[in-house]
């Protein structure tokens, strides 16, 4: 009989045996698990959760023309995104203005034009800014680049205890240009900031998707700095945004599940 090695690991340790047989397999399977779940229990109890995640309505009128039912979620992320700020800013050690970085996960690219144009034009409330950067796999290879560049410096919140980011002069200059005591980075993205991204963002908000595209999310909050709150810090939606529109199927958004490609390219863990 052959025995087959193998491997499991994870953040904790390498665990390896020689299994013959499935039984064999699934016991040692079940043992690693086991250790595991124990560990990540003990390691919340010691920390607590870096990431504590909200279901929020989203109410829209169905059968709307796109524009206006892409411009109704466009005022529903703004509401998201300023409570969000409210509750996870930080203080620029500068001039002491409340800053935050957030994403804004949108399931699909097409719709992200028209929202990101409604924020824009919805502005901020008073003493608010709202600094907003699109980010999609549709835009020509060199400019996506640069502007990968500039956000993997902003998110990055490693050394000097996450404060290195109000030194970089793109933050710098938003912040010193502007008098409100408030401001928001915003970065509204398709699922392409899932892939390969090393950022460390205060908050996100999201559309519903599958679970791995949700923990992929989640892995780009408080990923450097490690900081644990006791104010959600994920709001996901309650529903797609394809569910208010006349195509979806008796107002089913979900028909297509897995994994899917987009037609710019990018890998997308969500249902079309």
């Amino acid at each position: 009989m052959v025995e087959v090695p193998c491997l499991w690991t994870d953040e904790f340790g390498v665990h390896t045996a020689s299994c013959s047989n499935g039984r064999e397999f699934l016991s040692e399977h079940n043992t690693f698990v086991g250790k595991r779940a124990t560990q990540l229990i003990n390691a919340e109890k010691k920390s607590g959760p870096l990431r504590r995640g909200a279901i929020l309505p989203l109410t829209i009128a169905t059968h709307l023309p796109d524009e206006k039912i892409h411009a109704e979620f466009a005022r529903q992320v703004r509401e998201a995104c300023l409570r969000l700020h409210q509750d996870h800013a930080e203080t620029d050690p500068v001039s002491s203005k409340q800053v935050s970085f957030g994403l804004v996960r949108m399931a699909n690219i097409d719709p992200l034009f028209d929202v990101a144009q409604t924020l824009f034009a919805l502005g901020a409330p008073d003493d608010t800014r709202i600094h907003l950067c699109v980010y999609h796999a549709r835009f020509p290879l060199v400019q996506r680049s640069a502007i990968e560049y500039q956000l993997d410096a902003a998110f990055n919140r490693r050394g000097k205890e996450g404060q290195a980011v109000y030194e970089l002069p793109s933050v710098r200059n938003a912040l010193d240009a502007y008098p409100e005591k408030h401001h928001l980075f915003i970065v509204l993205a398709s699922p392409v900031c899932e892939v390969g991204r090393d950022w460390d963002a205060g908050w996100a908000v999201a559309e519903p998707s599958s679970m791995r595209s949700l923990i992929q999310l989640a892995g780009r909050v408080q990923r450097h700095r490690g900081k644990c709150g006791d104010k959600p810090n994920m709001l996901i939606f309650d529903t797609n945004l394809k569910h208010f529109k006349k195509g979806a199927r008796d107002g089913v958004a979900y028909i297509r599940p897995g994994f899917e490609k987009t037609g710019g390219g990018e890998r997308a863990h969500h249902f079309q």
